[in-house]
């Protein structure tokens, strides 16, 4: 069946993308995605892929694409930070995690993720617009206009915006609190294996946490890269909240310098000795990701810290579920957002507050508290369909 409804979704990041392919799968033919930037792709970085996306992959079918860039996770554990000893190690065969969780936890390149979706997607008819950075959006009785940079102007019946963080479309039509600053910094990396040759990468994902630090690493392409991940505790810092400001090592090394050798030799193998540098900052949830005929998805509705590994998760959940309710509802836009909301807003507004809560645990004074597995007490979390929950 095709639907006539006209859909904008603004920003093809991996919520827009999902999204995208997910209503083009229901037969919502008329979706057009419009990007800010020129070229599609991801910056390089690690993604953990839990069973929640897991499910949502192979429910578009996708789950053959995926496994050809990485196979399932089956080693987690927390290591000592200064001596390099596991505190603790848990392995769980292929077969028993998609017994408990339906799905397995993959490590990927986001790129390669991104990839795949963007193949998934039907781009005939121009309904993938680069180069289009919005600059105003504005609504009437009949549609939505969106003006981007550009000079293009563009009329939807609905828009979706997934446009991140710093979302214009939240900004525009949302009453929005300004975001504060956490007091948390944080690096990430990509390194060759080959340039940390002899690296135990048992278990597939490491953390390493001490009081107000913490290290985390996993392999990515099937063991030829290494993505690492550091936070630190800093209230007095400042920087920016943008995962695209570059910075030397040597300024996460001044802050994990008692680190365990493998963990110095990991960041100080970072491609020209940069990394990426986020000063993590908060926001106030939103009661309602709704207005008039747009609708929030991902980070726009809910930019959240990464200490639980659920932001991505929530826009790939967001994606799927809001494709259903266009669905059930027949392409009737209002019902489908009312429907949207009382499924995703109390989930996703959960993780957004609970996840800066579980990054003070992990580095906590506590030696028990850092002790913990980084999925502790998510299990029942990532039981969780998107595919399937009732709408």
């Amino acid at each position: 069946m095709s639907h006539g409804i006209s859909i904008g979704i603004v920003g093809a990041g991996l919520g827009g993308m999902t999204a995208a392919v997910a209503l083009q799968q229901r037969g919502f033919r008329n979706v057009t995605v419009f990007e800010q930037a020129p070229l599609l792709g991801e910056i390089g970085a690690g993604i953990t892929v839990g069973p929640n996306i897991t499910k949502i992959l192979n429910g578009l079918g996708l789950d053959a694409a995926v496994e050809s860039f990485a196979s399932g996770t089956t080693t987690f554990g927390t290591n000592h930070y200064q001596t390099g000893e596991r505190i603790l190690f848990t392995e769980r065969s292929l077969e028993e995690a998609l017994k408990k969780q339906g799905a397995l936890t993959r490590h990927l390149h986001r790129a390669d993720l991104h990839k795949v979706l963007e193949n998934a997607f039907n781009k005939e008819g121009d309904s993938l617009r680069l180069d289009h950075a919005l600059e105003h959006i504005e609504q009437n009785d009949d549609g939505v206009t969106l003006r981007f940079a550009n000079g293009a102007t563009e009329r939807c019946d609905v828009v979706i915006a997934c446009d991140g963080l710093k979302s214009v479309v939240r900004d525009t039509l949302f009453d929005t609190q300004p975001p504060t600053f956490t007091g948390f910094l944080t690096w990430r990396g990509l390194v060759d294996a080959d340039d940390v040759q002899g690296l135990d990468v048992v278990p597939h994902f490491a953390g390493y946490p001490s009081e107000g630090r913490m290290f985390a690493r996993y392999p990515l392409r099937h063991g030829r890269q290494i993505n690492w991940v550091a936070n630190a505790y800093r209230p007095q810092a400042t920087g920016e909240e943008s995962w695209n400001d570059w910075t030397d090592v040597s300024e996460v090394l001044a802050h994990l310098g008692d680190y365990h050798s493998e963990v110095q030799r990991i960041i100080n193998a970072s491609p020209d000795g940069r990394c990426l540098r986020w000063a993590l900052h908060s926001r106030q949830p939103l009661d309602s990701w709704t207005a008039g005929r747009v609708v929030l998805l991902g980070d726009a509705a809910h930019p959240m810290t990464p200490f639980y590994g659920m932001g991505a998760g929530m826009a790939f959940e967001d994606a799927a579920v809001l494709a259903r309710c266009f669905e059930a509802d027949n392409g009737d836009w209002q019902s489908a957002f009312a429907r949207y909301e009382k499924a995703r807003v109390a989930r996703a507004n959960k993780f957004h507050v609970k996840s800066l809560e579980r990054g003070k645990t992990y580095m906590s004074a506590d030696p028990a508290d850092r002790a913990k597995q980084p999925s502790a007490g998510m299990a029942k979390e990532f039981v969780y369909n998107a595919m399937t929950v009732e709408i």
